[in-house]
């Protein structure tokens, strides 16, 4: 049984995938570098996400998930990318409610499959029914596919309304270890949530103490490390790159703001930043185009962006 929440602004980043033991086969360190840029589509526009189920068991492997805009409520299931990429729908699933008007529509890009389950934040009510949001919370939700219904929703108890004008900020969700993550913002500094991937229920919550850079890449959780990033140069007139500003280690709580980690990514403003550790892969968007990039794990960081082909 679902019950009204209230809901908050938050980030939620999009990130890795466990096996069900909870131990990432991909996760051998530290994310250190995004390689092998290809072009999936290019007739999409900037809105959507393309997802793939982020657990290690062989069902679903080849299966894509598309959902076309940062808000809707139908969502797209091809038999493997290359339907995708031609176009050849399997099946679709519609959330009950139509967007805007309550529901379980979703919201933002920062969406993740795991174990034949969506996870994403509802869109709020008070963005539908046009009231303040500075009292609400997002609310969370996972969605089965083989049942076509919704089997938990939770709202997280720390994230908070965003304080911009504009109002709430998008979610993006993450699943590492076996567990769902949530990032969100508290007076403007980053609140990592642990969800149970079952029912929701909130596990662990940590404050970070960080402030959001307001970067121009979405944060990121990998293989047990959560990245802040911002577009920087390494010298004057320099190749423009991300690099992090925070890498926070989600089990020992170690902080780290001094290493200054380079990575060769195009620095346009995007929302959808998708890395599944089962397929070495990033999935995010650029220049109007859905895109993907091998990430390696382990070994050094990049310490000078001046090899970059950006």
């Amino acid at each position: 049984m679902f019950v009204k929440s209230s809901f908050a602004a938050i980030f939620v980043a999009v990130t890795l995938a466990s096996s069900h033991s909870g131990t990432s086969l991909a996760c051998e360190g530290p994310v250190t570098s995004f390689s092998g840029k290809q072009t999936i589509r290019d007739d999409l526009g900037t809105d959507g996400a393309l997802l793939r189920d982020q657990d290690t068991s062989s069902h679903n492997a080849d299966k894509v998930w598309y959902l076309p805009r940062y808000i809707g409520n139908t969502i797209e299931e091809y038999r493997t990318m290359d339907d995708f990429a031609a176009g050849k729908v399997l099946t679709t699933y519609r959330l009950p409610g139509s967007t805007g008007s309550g529901g379980m529509a979703w919201w933002g890009q920062g969406h993740v499959v795991y174990n034949n389950a969506l996870y994403f934040q509802r869109f709020p009510d008070c963005l539908s029914y046009s009231y303040d949001c500075s009292n609400e919370k997002a609310q969370i939700v996972r969605y089965d596919f083989s049942l076509r219904a919704f089997t938990s929703l939770q709202a997280l108890p720390t994230a908070q309304l965003s304080h911009w004008a504009a109002g709430p900020s998008y979610v993006y969700l993450a699943i590492d270890a076996g567990s769902v993550w949530a990032i969100g913002l508290n007076n403007g500094v980053f609140q990592l949530t642990k969800l149970n991937a079952h029912d929701l229920s909130v596990e662990e919550i940590i404050d970070t103490e960080f402030a959001d850079p307001s970067s121009n890449m979405p944060p990121f959780i990998s293989c047990g490390k959560f990245y802040s990033t911002v577009p920087d140069r390494a010298v004057q007139y320099g190749p423009l790159a991300s690099r992090t500003t925070l890498i926070f280690d989600l089990a020992t709580k170690q902080k780290d703001t001094s290493t200054r980690a380079w990575y060769c990514l195009p620095t346009e403003a995007r929302r959808y930043f998708s890395i599944n550790s089962r397929e070495n892969k990033v999935y995010t968007v650029e220049s109007n185009a859905l895109v993907s990039y091998d990430v390696t794990f382990g070994g050094s960081y990049l310490a000078d962006p001046a090899t970059c082909a950006i």
